[in-house]
């Protein structure tokens, strides 16, 4: 693994397999990194593709804090992924539930089950090493969509932390 690492090459388990494994090596302190997945305005730049990036942000960072990334917010329907902190150990571990929730302008709710996530974060010199296992992801195909997810978030992280 280098810094300059191509931005396909962070997904590590095989697509579909559980857990869903990523690792990155970034150009960054890891109180930095720590800082880029728990800080909102901070999130809001790297965690999608989307020009503008997420609606909104909502983190309480603290064990029992419940957290939330709108996607996309129209009349009709919100999405987004919503989640508990579980473990905060800055900046080397955090550890957070996970679930996919589209919630309707009726006030219904369609969530999927919640899955886990442990993101490691190791200062390796003057970079992270950065490692997220993703699991208890019930299907294959939704771990193949977080795995491709996760893939893409770091790429767009390490673009964006790089010193």
């Amino acid at each position: 693994m280098t810094a300059q690492q191509p931005a396909r090459e962070f997904l590590k388990s095989s697509p579909g397999q559980e857990p869903v494994i990523v690792e990155g090596l970034f150009r960054a302190e890891a109180a930095r990194v720590f800082k880029a997945f728990t800080e909102p305005d901070e999130v809001s730049c790297w965690f999608i593709p989307k020009a503008g990036g997420l609606v909104s942000v909502d983190i309480d960072l603290k064990v029992g804090g419940k957290w939330c990334f709108v996607i996309e917010r129209t009349q009709e329907k919100q999405i987004h992924f919503e989640g508990e902190y579980l473990v905060i150990d800055a900046p080397n571990r955090l550890e957070f539930s996970w679930r996919h929730v589209q919630e309707f302008a009726d006030g219904t709710r369609e969530a999927t089950d919640s899955s886990k996530v442990a993101v490691t974060f190791t200062q390796l010199g003057k970079a992270t090493e950065v490692k997220l296992c993703h699991e208890a992801i019930k299907s294959e195909d939704a771990r193949r969509g977080v795995g491709g997810g996760w893939d893409g978030c770091f790429g767009r992280l390490a673009a964006y932390v790089t010193d």
